[in-house]
């Protein structure tokens, strides 16, 4: 049967590639700590070095980001819920094929063409310089790296100003002022 194995690839073949462009997700949540972030070091004007990935991107730029990331994180989120029950049902049809049909060396033949096929086309295909399309998550800025990203401003510093600080970040004047005025 010629379509029994090219079926095991295809199964093999699909869930790799849904995993794969699943990746560009991880850490999608780390984009609203990273403008948060990145805002605060821009209005308080600090040229410290920093690892936020946002530090080289123009203000226009920021912007668009903020507002895209408030509207298309809902889709995002769907998005995932979708992949993975995506991802449960080609499970299951991958398991159900190969415990009821095709002999040994069909499956594994057809398992080692659907991993060479997604190796050539994620780790050598995509990774070419200037050659579209760029690896899923490779943007304007990279914000899913495997690395974890060790925040500069953590660091203590000495305070030019004696300001109230809230977990890590200064209290607006206008609001302590506010608070003030009203008694509390």
């Amino acid at each position: 049967m010629v379509c029994g194995p090219v079926n095991t690839i295809h199964h093999d073949y699909k869930s790799l590639v849904l995993i794969e462009e699943a990746r560009a997700i991880i850490g999608w949540d780390r984009i609203k700590d990273y403008i948060r972030d990145e805002n605060y070091s821009r209005s308080q004007n600090d040229k410290s070095p920093s690892l936020n990935p946002l530090k080289n991107i123009k203000t226009e730029d920021m912007n668009i980001l903020k507002t895209s990331y408030e509207k298309f994180t809902p889709y995002v989120r769907a998005l995932l819920i979708a992949i993975t029950c995506l991802q449960l049902l080609w499970d299951v049809m991958l398991v159900s094929t190969i415990i009821y049909y095709h002999i040994m060396v069909e499956k594994f033949i057809s398992g080692v063409i659907a991993v060479l096929t997604w190796f050539v086309t994620y780790r050598v295909w995509y990774t070419l310089p200037k050659v579209l399309p760029n690896l899923p998550g490779h943007g304007l800025f990279k914000y899913n790296s495997d690395k974890p990203v060790h925040n500069v401003m953590n660091k203590k510093r000495p305070s030019s100003t004696n300001t109230k600080h809230f977990m890590g970040m200064p209290i607006n004047k206008t609001q302590d002022n506010d608070l003030n005025e009203d008694g509390r």
